[in-house]
């Protein structure tokens, strides 16, 4: 069953329509999404009819820009089911962890103290807490997982390593794993411990409260959910933000300054120092209106049924080993063939007109539990059809075949 038109979707976006004669299947979708008209078109706008900064001027277009940046701040806000004074704006997910790290958790960690994350983290969600136990004299604590990627956590090993932050991802970029995010928060807040969830893999694919998760910090970049490059949010409870220190000095995040002593304004604008990616903010708020168009739920059938049909497929391939969770609904499936290296399989689908992702994934401490250098991904999203899933397991075999 189709719960999403696939062909009137792949219309909507100019890359794939610019490819549809040479065929070209896109599955790195887990690195980046292409854009939808809607958002492309929303940058030309920008840039021909408004271009203005921010916060600062008077004029027609200064505050029509200004508008136009708030009110994306209010759509990304309703999105998540957070207040706008609650949503930061920021490069990506990247800069939205480590804008946490710097501006709070190295604040609150002291000597001894525990971070708790995870070795199936990005390395945006890993070496920043790594950073800052090696400067606070902290200790970076893993959480297990089981066979099927599901990481567990104690209220006994919380309290044992004196764990005072915990950073884990709400989907992997690797197994595809959606992780009870609500359950481990629920335990966190009983211990009055902080915690941040990375949904860079989420955002796209499944609907999020963060009021009803009750997290401290969520992240996302736009770029993996169809917005720009150069975008993201950090949603930060208003009790914790209260607590930053600004990372960033510069132009609006202060409201008096003086030789003597300088006045900050209050957040969100504290944390957004300098003039920002007003067009993308705006953008990737169009993207958000596409997707929300589009209707999450059916997302979420339509992945799930690619999902399954790619599943079939790799059933087919001989001596793959899958580094996946098989609970999940996220049409990302990272995969090894025995004896082939991944990099070999790669080259050989790009000549095919392929595309899909080989290496360490970003991933590297999980790599090293796996006992592997690394892996092929194949990523899909809502442009993704059966088809091309069908091509990909038929070129996938027989390059197996050749290299065996």
């Amino acid at each position: 069953m189709k719960y999403l038109d696939s062909e009137k979707i792949r219309k909507e976006f100019p890359f794939i329509v610019k490819n549809k004669e040479s065929k070209l299947i896109y599955f790195d979708n887990a690195a980046t999404t292409h854009k939808p008209q809607a958002v492309l078109s929303s940058i030309a706008n920008y840039y021909t009819y408004t271009n203005s900064n921010t916060h600062r001027s008077s004029h027609v277009q200064g505050v029509s820009s200004t508008e136009k940046y708030e009110q994306a701040r209010q759509t990304i806000a309703d999105f998540i089911g957070a207040n706008t004074a609650e949503i930061i704006f920021t490069s990506g997910a990247t800069d939205s962890i480590n804008l946490v790290a710097n501006s709070y958790v190295q604040n609150i960690i002291n000597q001894g103290d525990g971070i708790l994350t995870t070795e199936i983290e990005h390395h945006s969600n890993f070496l920043p807490w790594q950073k800052i136990c090696k400067t606070k004299g902290g200790e970076l604590k893993m959480i297990s997982f089981d066979e099927n990627f599901k990481i567990r956590v104690s209220e006994d090993q919380l309290i044992k390593e004196r764990i005072k932050f915990i950073a884990i991802h709400h989907v992997s970029n690797v197994t595809a794993c959606i992780q009870d995010v609500k359950k481990i928060i629920k335990l966190a807040k009983k211990l009055d411990i902080p915690i941040l969830i990375d949904g860079s893999q989420a955002a796209s694919h499944l609907k999020i409260n963060v009021k009803d998760l009750d997290c401290d910090f969520y992240c996302f970049s736009g770029h993996k959910l169809f917005g720009p490059t150069g975008t993201g949010i950090l949603y930060a409870k208003d009790e914790k933000i209260r607590k930053f220190l600004p990372n960033k000095l510069g132009g609006g995040m202060v409201s008096h300054a003086s030789v003597k002593n300088s006045v900050w304004e209050r957040a969100p604008l504290l944390l957004e120092a300098g003039t920002p990616n007003i067009c993308g903010s705006i953008a990737l708020a169009d993207a958000v209106k596409y997707i929300l168009k589009l209707g999450l739920d059916n997302i979420y059938k339509h992945e799930n049924m690619l999902a399954a049909c790619t599943i079939d497929v790799l059933k087919r391939i001989p001596n793959i080993t899958l580094y996946r969770c098989s609970e999940s609904s996220i049409p990302i499936f990272s995969f090894n063939i025995n004896g082939i290296h991944h990099y070999d399989i790669a080259s050989l689908l790009a000549e095919n007109k392929i595309s899909v992702r080989s290496g360490h994934l970003c991933c590297q401490p999980l790599m090293q539990k796996l006992n592997i250098n690394g892996c092929l991904r194949a990523s899909l999203s809502i442009y993704n059809t059966v088809d091309e899933i069908e091509q990909f397991g038929k070129s996938l075999l027989k390059i197996v075949k050749f290299l065996t």
